[in-house]
């Protein structure tokens, strides 16, 4: 009776051996998109987030002056202060909704991180059908790209309204300065 068992143990052992599809060079680019996101995170850390919120109230606080003060005086404003008011108008958007754009990408990271980490279980435990292996890793490597392009793009964002910002400020203070300085 034991030698039946033993025999029909091996036999098993040696029917999953043979079934056993051999994933090194799937592991291999899992772990090649696991170093990009890795960079990705990094980047994505490196995003100075500090000041947005204030950034977006000090835009909708002055617009909203320098268009009271014209209201009141019923004058239109001249050429060169609707334009600086426009562009600096422009800056408030980017600046908005910064902070939650940087949330969801920080999640986005955390979810693809993590989706790598259970395929590489799976091809490790030999858990899925290799049909199906190539489609999610070429999702996967989709993912990463689309992560990494969204930090990057965050990090270009948050760069571009904070030096618009530190540019546009002066003019704009300088005008509210004036106006507040002349007679209504």
């Amino acid at each position: 009776m034991k030698g039946r068992i033993t025999l029909f143990l091996v036999l098993v052992l040696l029917a999953t051996a043979c079934n056993r599809t051999d994933y090194t060079t799937e592991i291999s680019q899992i772990d090649s998109l696991m170093v990009e996101l890795d960079s990705a995170k990094d980047m994505y850390s490196s995003i100075d987030t500090a000041g947005f919120s204030e950034l977006s109230q000090s835009f909708s606080e002055n617009t909203a002056f320098v268009q009271q003060v014209y209201k009141q005086r019923n004058d239109t404003m001249p050429r060169d202060v609707a334009m600086l008011m426009s562009e600096y108008r422009e800056l408030k958007k980017p600046a908005k909704g910064f902070l939650v754009k940087h949330k969801s990408i920080g999640e986005e990271l955390d979810f693809t991180e993590k989706q790598l980490e259970d395929l590489r279980h799976d091809l490790e435990n030999n858990l899925l059908d290799s049909n199906f292996v190539d489609r999610m890793l070429t999702d996967e490597m989709k993912a990463v790209n689309e992560v990494e392009s969204s930090v990057a793009t965050l990090k270009l964002s948050g760069k571009f309204t904070k030096k618009k910002q530190a540019e546009m400020e002066p003019q704009v203070d300088s005008l509210i300065q004036v106006l507040k300085t002349q007679e209504p």
